[in-house]
């Protein structure tokens, strides 16, 4: 008889008119890996909300080891030994490593909070499922993968038995995911019980003993590993082939539309992020750049889009004229566009409403702020198009951003700059966190818009993205940027290692 660590029945959950869970059944063997995969919208982050106590399902049944149980809130899922690692880390920088973990969960001795106690049992734990993390350092100097290890330890610390973990990869280098998922075997080993929720097919068929398929809040598919491929589990996510590789055609470059010289910048505490990097991009080209976070990109992003300062000596033009000193509705209004990595804090406004969302930036690029009252009609009416020719998931415009799905709101912020026709394209990680479905629509849309006579500077933590897309492959390494003639030959492995500080691999870009 086969042995359950978890099973979720006739789980139902609603969100007024919207079924999010319509009677799901999720079966987990103990000491398993099982993966939860489905489209954005399919019901996934609702379940697994429930099942950590964040969310209430309006009917149906959790029971853990065969025992029925009720999780009315995160400290009850803890208590059950239900342990969330979220994609965004939930850490406090300033404090060290040891810090973060106990942050919630301090055990006293007399009055003080016993640290040497939380060592000793810390230090256990990352022996027994192979560990090493420096409990000292202040986590801000740790890279991602010790970071997202640091996460696990902290749901292990408090008796989790069932870890759930929530996008994983999404900021991994190759080489990152191979420890991880090294890490997730050895917690197996030990007994543990994993679900892990993702996109990335390839990795759940080289992970998971298990997998469970959503689409629409339905279960469409329940399957083994070995019984599995990509091009089954696509379709079983999206009810239809899915294209698994890029269409892309081949790239003849135009005019330079960005030319970056000698740039450098400076975070908020006054270290170089940037250092002095060159960069063009031209009309027709997709430029990829790849790189660990942490390596600078997103400095560089920010100072090429007026978000952050360029220091003395740096020049930034477009299409031949000067903006290093232009902000970003000037830059906009010269014909360039952004989508941010980070959405929901600054690519929409998650409290407003679709249409007023789709007009951010586009009251610049059409020249709606030169009047003296918004034309509702007309915002209105490019957010109807937006949301209609991008495949939005919305009942109406005035619905609000916050709840629609993460590839929902990613659909929206893409569709909203390319339907601006800007001349240049920036874009970080455009499809992180988001289905295959959605990420196979994004990918179309930027092939189609750099073959339009665009140029678009890619900018991506997703490795298979950067590889499929770019015409030009760029790594970023400690500030330092660096081109690798041969990039669309090299494997994920070997571009992993530039990104990891293989700079005897690549020639920096002058």
């Amino acid at each position: 008889m086969t042995e359950y660590a978890l099973t979720m029945t006739g789980i139902r959950k609603t969100f007024g008119s919207l079924v999010a869970n319509d009677d799901v059944d999720l079966y987990v063997r103990l000491g398993t890996i099982h993966a939860v995969i489905g489209e954005n919208g399919a019901g996934k982050s609702t379940l697994m909300s429930i099942l950590s106590g964040v969310q209430r399902a309006d009917r149906g049944t959790i029971s853990l080891g065969g025992r029925p149980v009720e999780i009315r809130s995160p400290t009850d899922a803890v208590a059950h030994g239900i342990g969330m690692v979220y994609q965004e880390f939930m850490q406090y920088p300033g404090l060290t490593v040891l810090d973060n973990i106990l942050m919630g969960y301090e055990q006293k001795k007399g009055p003080f909070i016993d640290r040497r106690g939380a060592r000793k049992r810390l230090g256990e734990i990352c022996r027994k499922y192979c560990f090493q993390i420096p409990l000292d350092s202040p986590v801000e100097k740790l890279p991602v993968a010790l970071l997202q290890q640091v996460e696990i330890v902290k749901v292990l610390y408090r008796d989790a038995r069932i870890l759930i973990l929530d996008e994983p990869t999404s900021v991994l280098t190759p080489q990152g995911i191979e420890g991880l998922f090294e890490a997730l075997r050895n917690l197996k080993a030990q007994g543990k019980t994993i679900l892990i929720i993702t996109h990335k097919l390839k990795e759940v068929l080289s992970i998971a003993d298990d997998i469970t398929v959503l689409k629409d809040g339905r279960v469409t598919g329940r399957l083994t590993a070995a019984e599995a491929d990509e091009p089954m589990l696509a379709r079983l996510m999206v009810g239809r082939d899915v294209m698994l590789q890029a269409d892309k055609l081949p790239c003849h470059p135009g005019e330079e539309l960005l030319r970056v010289e000698n740039l450098a910048v400076k975070d908020t505490v006054g270290v170089e992020r940037v250092k002095r990097v060159n960069l063009t991009v031209r009309a027709g080209e997709i430029v990829g750049i790849c790189g660990i976070a942490g390596s600078g990109e997103n400095e560089l992003v920010a100072a090429i889009v007026g978000l952050a300062d360029a220091e003395k000596g740096s020049r930034i033009l477009l299409k031949g004229e000067d903006i290093t000193a232009l902000s970003v509705a000037d830059r906009r209004a010269r014909g360039m566009g952004y989508v941010p990595q980070d959405r929901n804090r600054m690519g929409v406004n998650r409290q407003g409403s679709l249409w007023e969302t789709t007009l951010m930036g586009h009251h610049i690029a059409s020249g709606l702020f030169r009047q003296p009252l918004i034309n509702k009609k007309e915002a209105r009416s490019f957010s109807q198009d937006v949301v209609r020719n991008f495949g939005v998931k919305a009942q109406s415009i005035n619905d609000r951003v916050g709840a629609l799905s993460g590839g929902n709101v990613q659909k929206l912020v893409v569709g909203r700059e390319f339907s601006d026709h800007y001349q240049l394209m920036v874009m970080e990680d455009p499809t992180r966190g988001i289905d295959i479905g959605a990420i196979e629509f994004i990918w179309k849309e930027i092939i189609r818009y750099a073959a339009d006579g665009a140029g678009v500077l890619l900018v991506s933590h997703e490795l298979n993205e950067v590889m499929q897309l770019s015409d030009r492959i760029l790594v970023m390494h400690n500030g330092s940027l660096l081109e690798l003639e041969n990039g669309r030959d090299l494997t994920e492995k070997e571009i992993g290692l530039y990104m990891l500080g293989g700079a005897e691999y690549g020639s920096q870009v002058q």
